[in-house]
């Protein structure tokens, strides 16, 4: 005996999505914000950041990036409608994850 199958549901091709605040309505995932900067682009932390205990072989409150370290982004990527950026600090020998409004292009020396 056969069983009949079920009719599988249409594939969404868009959604609408409200942004409160640019008050206006428009189409696609909602991700806020661009990709400003690519992999291998030189950046300067607009931030200090410090281990909240997330950052291994680091003290508890020790900062990891001063305001104004320079550093090389690694990689990007969206979560939850933000842009996220893996961010390397040479001097300060760390690898941290910094949001793209906590990063400003840095300028290049001897050009």
């Amino acid at each position: 005996m056969s069983y009949p199958t079920p009719n599988p549901k249409p594939a969404t091709i868009g959604r609408v999505v409200h942004d409160a605040r640019r008050r206006h309505v428009g189409r696609g995932p909602g991700v806020v914000g661009k990709r400003e900067f690519n992999r291998g682009d030189a950046v300067r932390s607009l931030t200090k950041i410090i281990n909240d205990g997330m950052y291994p072989h680091r003290d508890i409150g020790e900062t990891l990036v001063h305001q104004g370290d320079a550093g090389i982004v690694r990689e990007s990527w969206s979560f939850l409608g933000e842009i996220y950026y893996t961010v390397e600090f040479f001097t300060r020998a760390a690898v941290v994850i910094m949001r793209g409004r906590e990063l400003v292009r840095a300028a290049r020396r001897g050009g």
